[in-house]
């Protein structure tokens, strides 16, 4: 049988903790990476989400402006038909 020495111990317990904290490493970064990633996309998805909710209000109050052209010129005439009368 081979004596396991305190050297060797010490050596193949340095070499375990180097590999584990590799391990470590990596699935860290990776996870911060794809955090980064999905924080990007989230982004872009809300700044379009944001520009097409303006860009519909921006129909929305159009439309409005129409809407309330179109009333005071009926109301113009209807007032201008009761004045003559």
């Amino acid at each position: 049988m081979k004596k396991i020495s305190k050297i060797k111990i010490k050596e193949n317990t340095l070499k375990f903790n180097q590999i584990a904290l590799n391990a470590v490493e990596k699935v860290i970064l990776k996870t911060i990476y794809t955090a980064e990633n999905l924080q990007e996309i989230t982004s872009k998805k809300i700044k379009s989400s944001f520009n097409f909710a303006t860009k519909q209000e921006d129909i929305i109050f159009n439309n409005i402006e129409k809407r309330k052209g179109m009333v005071w010129k009926n109301l113009n005439k209807t007032l201008d038909f009761f004045t003559r009368n």
